[in-house]
């Protein structure tokens, strides 16, 4: 899949990323001095059904934060990339 526009922060501004679906699945990835932010991303839209719905992404400096409303896709991203 071929992505046009990558969204770097998908997630409710309006409630902040600590009150955005609490009881999601979470995973903070700290980069170091690889940023692959972008990668993962595109690996979500590639890997897993109706990303947009069932997860939401931000990054903070080196630290990327995602949230998974399923265990299933919460497993695949994390046994890819942490």
């Amino acid at each position: 899949m071929v992505m046009t526009h990558i969204q770097e922060n998908w997630y409710d501004w309006s409630k902040g990323w600590d009150a955005t679906h609490p009881g999601w699945h979470a995973i903070d990835i700290n980069m170091g001095t690889k940023n692959y932010h972008i990668e993962m991303i595109e690996w979500i839209y590639e890997n897993l059904d109706k990303c947009e719905r069932h997860c939401v992404w931000t990054r903070n400096m080196n630290v990327s934060s995602f949230k998974f409303r399923y265990e299933r896709d919460y497993i695949l991203f994390t046994l890819r990339w942490s």
